[in-house]
């Protein structure tokens, strides 16, 4: 066991300190107002970045970036704390920060999308701002380092990093974001494997992106293939050309239509595949065709009040269809409303609601409004485009996506914490999931990007849609339709979802083991109190461990979104701690 100094004692240890460790510290500390007494704390990042963390560390490549807005990047501002003998100082919103609130932006100018290094820039910039605070008044110490093993000892925490020391805390705040999980069958076959294979390289992470640049592997003429079809998969590809020396040109500033201009650096061939071959759809161009899909103020009161009416019955709430019944009425009367920019119909509000419905309750539902599943990718991607730079109608599906986007928040906040079923908690989680296609897609920027390297010959979209593959002495042996390809790097671009069960980090996955937490669905994270406390298995109590982060999907709803990060539940935690603390 290692040893534990007796100095290294305090009131409550943050693991991890990305934005939900940042966010999580302020508000400690603004929930410190009436408390003569202040807590000790000690955070743990395994970064030399705090605030930012690994997702928005300053040290990555400018091939990544965000998939929300300068404009959309809306991100609560730190208020000033005064305390009784310190104050913390306030911190402005990103905006703010960033000088893009000062300028006088037309609202048919294309969006912004920062680069995610910016963000952590500014993460850590306010991160810092309240450290020195209270490191000058001795209330924090900073130990960057990666927590491997945590106990529950005498009222306290026994916390101990790799190759370092012990220390103990009253309580701990578990602010970790995505967590390695076991790999899945065909991914252990192909690591099993890979190494028998002269020249063959298996990534089984995409980030950071500059390990697979970087890579002794990536030669010229090289063949890549890349599991995922979705963000990752985006930064992969970007990273592998645009950061290998080449560039894009522009064509058409209305649409972003671009080429790829080669340097001789990338690879040969760029081959992405997943399950279902399913593009993202982009974020509409700018704020002018974006404000077609926001619900007006009416329309989220009316949302609201009739989620609220459901919950207020939520043991008689079986299926997603109270969900999808009050935001149908709202997508149908926005569709309406875009006019003669959609795809044509003769459909009344009724009938569309019916469509709509139809669709979200069944996602292989095919209707002349909806793009076609059956369509192949590459023309999925220029329609999506087209709609998104307002030059083709607007498809239901797509209208549908990017209203959901914009009614999240009600949603998630509504959502978290509400007395519903295990069941039907993982059936909102899946809708959710299955729209993040459209509501988390990328900049049109990104996607025009891929249709630069699809027409150059780069990208081959011949595989997209679950390939036969098979390893041979080449590698990788592709097989679809008559078409065939060997590659000889492989990168997994698929995020692990939270799944506490399949967790492989020790941190959670040790507590799982002692049977002292559980998830809420076999597909999700842990079950939590609203103040952020595990429950214990079978008890009606609770452990000293409170989970922030994505681990606690399923109590909490929508924990992938920055602005997530800074809303109110770190708040509840921290009243809620506070109130033990007195």
């Amino acid at each position: 066991m290692k040893q534990e100094n007796k100095e290294n004692r305090y009131d409550i240890g943050i693991i991890g300190c990305g934005p939900r460790g940042l966010s999580s510290l302020e508000a400690l500390y603004a929930a410190c107002k009436e408390t003569e007494k202040k807590p000790k704390v000690i955070v743990f990042e395994s970064t030399e970045f705090p605030g930012a963390g690994p997702v928005y560390n300053l040290q990555q490549p400018k091939t990544n970036w965000l998939n929300v807005s300068e404009r959309g990047l809306a991100i609560t501002p730190r208020k000033e704390i005064e305390l009784s003998s310190f104050t913390v100082p306030s911190f402005p919103d990103f905006q703010n920060w960033s000088g893009y609130a000062e300028k006088q932006i037309p609202s048919t100018m294309v969006d912004t999308f920062p680069l995610r290094s910016e963000l952590g820039r500014y993460l850590t910039e306010r991160f810092d701002s309240i450290a020195k605070i209270l490191i000058k008044e001795n209330l924090i110490t900073i130990v960057q380092g990666e927590v491997d093993h945590i106990a529950l000892e005498n009222n306290g925490v026994r916390i101990e990093i790799v190759g370092g020391e012990a220390y103990r805390a009253g309580e701990v705040a578990l602010c970790i974001g995505h967590q390695p999980v076991e790999l899945d069958k065909q991914m252990t076959g192909w690591k099993n494997r890979v190494n028998e294979i002269d020249g063959s390289v298996l990534f089984t992470q995409p980030y950071p992106v500059s390990r697979i640049v970087e890579s002794t592997g990536l030669i010229k003429g090289s063949n890549v293939a890349i599991r995922g079809f979705g963000l990752a998969m985006i930064d992969v590809a970007r990273a592998l050309t645009e950061g290998n020396g080449g560039r894009f040109e522009i064509l058409n500033d209305n649409t972003r239509e671009m080429k790829y201009v080669p340097s001789g650096r990338e690879p040969n061939t760029i081959v992405p595949f997943s399950l279902n071959g399913l593009p993202m759809s982009p974020k509409p161009l700018n704020k002018k065709i974006d404000e077609f899909y926001v619900p007006s103020s009416t329309q989220l009161e009316a949302y609201e009040l009739d989620l609220k009416k459901s919950l207020d019955k939520a043991d008689e709430l079986l299926s997603t269809n109270f969900l999808i019944g009050a935001i149908a009425p709202i997508i149908a009367e926005i569709f309406i409303a875009i006019g003669d920019d959609t795809r044509p119909h003769d459909l009344s509000e009724s009938e569309l609601v019916e469509v709509i419905h139809s669709w979200l309750v069944d996602a292989e539902y095919e209707h002349k409004l909806i793009v076609s599943k059956e369509l192949p990718a590459s023309k999925s991607l220029k329609l999506f485009v087209q709609m998104a730079t307002g030059s083709a109608p607007v498809s239901l599906d797509y209208c549908i996506g990017h209203v959901w986007r914009h009614i999240q928040p009600t949603m998630y906040k509504l959502l978290s914490f509400a007395p519903i079923s295990d069941e039907l908690v993982g059936d909102i989680v899946l809708l959710d999931e299955r729209l993040k296609r459209y509501s988390y897609g990328p900049p049109v920027d990104s996607l025009q990007q891929l249709l630069a390297l699809i027409e150059s010959g780069i990208i081959n979209m011949d595989f997209i849609a679950d390939p036969n593959i098979e390893m041979n002495e080449n590698g990788w042996h592709f097989n679809m339709n008559g078409n065939t390809v060997d590659v000889d790097i492989m990168v997994n671009s698929v995020l692990d979802a939270p799944q506490i069960l399949n967790v492989v980090s020790p941190l959670p996955s040790r507590l799982v083991q002692r049977s002292l937490i559980e998830p809420i669905h076999d597909k999700l994270g842990v079950r939590t109190r609203k103040d952020a406390l595990m429950e214990i298995v079978g008890d009606t109590g609770t452990i000293p461990v409170a989970m922030m982060g994505r681990l606690a999907k399923g109590t909490l709803i929508g924990v992938d979104a920055i602005a997530e990060c800074f809303g109110e539940r770190p708040s509840f935690w921290a009243n809620g701690f506070i109130e033990r603390f007195r």
